[in-house]
Formats: C-alpha cells, sequence, structure tokens
C-alpha cells in the first residue's frame, strides 16, 4: 500500500519508521488536527500557521464563544486547507473545564471537490 505522509503527532512505527497515512482522508485528518491545535506563532519559519482557538478558552463567560470558536477554525481552513468545508462544529466546556481553561470541539468536515469524503474530529483544547 502506497503511504501519502506522515502522521501527526510523530510517532514510532513498525520497523523504526514514522506511522505514515495510507489514505487521503487520513493525511488530511492529521493535516487539520494539526492546524486547529498549533497556535499562531508556534510554528518556526511559519508564524501565521495555526488557528487563534486557543485564546478563546479564556474568555468562557462570552456568549458567542461557539460562534468565535467555529470563525476562528473556518478562518484557519480558508487560508491553510481550503480544500475542505466545515459540516458541523460544536463547542462543548462543564464549570470544571472552564476551571482549567479547557475546551472539547467537535467538528464534521468534508472535502470540497469530493463530498463523499467527510470526516470528523474531536479536539480537546487549552488556551495559552
Amino acid at each position: 500500500m502506497a503511504t501519502i505522509g506522515f502522521t501527526l503527532p510523530l510517532r514510532r512505527a513498525n520497523g523504526g519508521y514514522f506511522e505514515q497515512s495510507n489514505t487521503l482522508l487520513e493525511q488530511v485528518k492529521s493535516n487539520f488536527i494539526n492546524l486547529v491545535l498549533t497556535v499562531k506563532g508556534e510554528r518556526f519559519n511559519n508564524p501565521t500557521f495555526g488557528c487563534d482557538i486557543h485564546q478563546l478558552i479564556f474568555d468562557f463567560n462570552n456568549d458567542d464563544i461557539g460562534e468565535r470558536a467555529k470563525e476562528a477554525v473556518e478562518n484557519a481552513v480558508q487560508e491553510w486547507m481550503p480544500y475542505i468545508t466545515i459540516e458541523d462544529f460544536a463547542i462543548e466546556t462543564t464549570d470544571n473545564d472552564r476551571d482549567r481553561h479547557t475546551s472539547k470541539m467537535y467538528i464534521r468536515y468534508r472535502l470540497t471537490d469530493n463530498p463523499n469524503l467527510l470526516d470528523e474530529v474531536v479536539l480537546f483544547v487549552w488556551g495559552i
């Protein structure tokens, strides 16, 4: 089976190599998770790569945090992964999450050019 790329985070695979993705959807998912969980300014020599979601986690008392979080993800996707479309987005927080400045996001997306390829992720995000 042909490999498409490395999955992130880098992990050791059988044979001493890094784990690799074997399908387009696997690679897109790895890239998407990497994009959303990367804080802008964190990537060496590419300070605009990433998502502003981490800064919003400290603003739980704002009623529009769900819309602002969705907008942050959509802006990052539009700039770095325009070949996917966000289909569904939800952010969930409990009082305990708020005390720890964390949140859980559910995101479903599909490939724009191939709408039959869709996937979803659950991400735990923490504030910076």
